[in-house]
């Protein structure tokens, strides 16, 4: 009986203790939903971005037939890339940087490039915006000159922003680049500042007249001269000026005519056979100056419908330097510069052309190009 008594209170007991244990079990189903996050929540949530996989996209980009579309990197990156080129002078990048997004780089330039920074700063963002096609930024640039140069800072700023607006803009915009480059010729400030204007030559076409700067040029060497009977500084100062009267600019000046007479050459399958020479390093006179132009006039060609005639002449040159004398390395060189150049403008390459990629050095950089490298070169 007294065995009964214990058995039938056991179970009861057994009872509580699965109705406590439900009741906490239901506690933790509770607070676990309480914390979970809500649906909408969870789609906020970054997913992780795959690499390189974003197309440049920008007004400021003049799209070329064919044209091969980069991977870029992310903003963040294209930031501290620009920052270290542009703007760290002394300690960063060496040349322009690859893979950015055009949208990026306008932005960048429009916030961050003002009257503040370093003439040389004006100098690099000037690359940049070459090697971007970035025309849309162009307004920036021309908002700057205000004819308010105040000393040699300010002067040199101008100069460069003078070249931006001769290379990159349309006829109407490249008159006015000229126009101020003749007031910048004639400000007194030029008097020590011949060596940036009359490189500036390079950033002018053929129809450029130099009329005006070597009628000051000339008139300042004697004024010089006169001044420096009594100071030897500014004899000094006249004697760089005529090396540079006598040496450099009849250099600019021929460079000038070269690129007139490739541009006056009516027949588009001889003009970019020219261009490619003279891209290529293969025409009778080559700089960089000169390959630069060369590739900003084939990136114009290109534009106009010529890219198939562009990458055929591309092959044409490079055929012509695999004849010639060249020692292996340097005609590997020239030869992936054209390859490059091909793949550029969108043509397909052939196995061949693959290989040779593959052997570029890693530093070697071309104008034709905007996909990763490693190192500054």
């Amino acid at each position: 009986m007294v065995k009964r008594i214990f058995e039938e209170i056991f179970f009861e007991l057994c009872k509580v203790k699965n109705i406590i244990i439900g009741f906490i079990l239901l506690g933790l189903l509770l607070f676990c939903s309480c914390h979970q996050p809500p649906t909408n929540a969870q789609n906020k949530i970054k997913k992780p971005v795959t690499a390189n996989k974003k197309k440049p996209n920008s007004a400021g980009k003049r799209k070329m037939n064919g044209e091969l579309n980069y991977p870029v990197v992310d903003k963040e990156i294209a930031v501290k890339e620009l920052e270290s080129y542009i703007f760290d002078i002394y300690y960063g990048r060496k040349v322009e940087p690859r893979n950015l997004d055009p949208a990026h780089v306008e932005e960048f330039l429009r916030t961050k490039l003002d009257r503040s920074k370093q003439s040389d700063s004006f100098a690099r963002a000037r690359m940049v915006v070459d090697f971007y096609d970035l025309t849309s930024v162009l307004d920036h640039f021309e908002d700057m000159l205000r004819r308010n140069e105040k000393d040699a800072q300010t002067f040199q700023q101008s100069v460069q922003v003078v070249r931006t607006l001769a290379e990159q803009g349309d006829s109407k915009t490249r008159n006015k680049a000229f126009e101020y480059y003749q007031h910048l010729v004639k400000n007194p400030l030029a008097e020590t500042e011949f060596e940036g204007l009359t490189e500036a030559i390079n950033s002018f076409d053929g129809r450029f007249s130099a009329n005006t700067l070597l009628e000051e040029i000339n008139k300042t060497y004697a004024d010089l001269k006169e001044r420096g009977k009594s100071d030897s500084f500014v004899d000094g100062q006249a004697e760089e000026l005529y090396t540079l009267m006598k040496s450099r600019l009849p250099q600019f000046l021929a460079h000038l005519k070269i690129r007139e007479t490739i541009e006056n050459t009516a027949n588009p399958e001889q003009k970019t056979y020219k261009l490619s020479q003279l891209y290529l390093g293969q025409a009778d006179a080559t700089s960089t100056e000169l390959e630069r132009w060369a590739a900003r006039i084939l990136r114009s060609e290109a534009r106009k419908g010529q890219t198939q005639v562009i990458i055929e002449n591309m092959r044409r040159v490079s055929a012509e330097i695999e004849k010639a004398g060249f020692e292996k390395e340097r005609k590997l060189a020239f030869q992936v510069r054209s390859t490059r150049a091909v793949r550029f403008f969108g043509g397909k390459l052939t196995d061949e052309e693959k290989k040779l990629l593959e052997q570029a050095e890693d530093f070697q950089i071309d104008f034709l190009d905007r996909d990763f490298y490693k190192g500054d070169g």
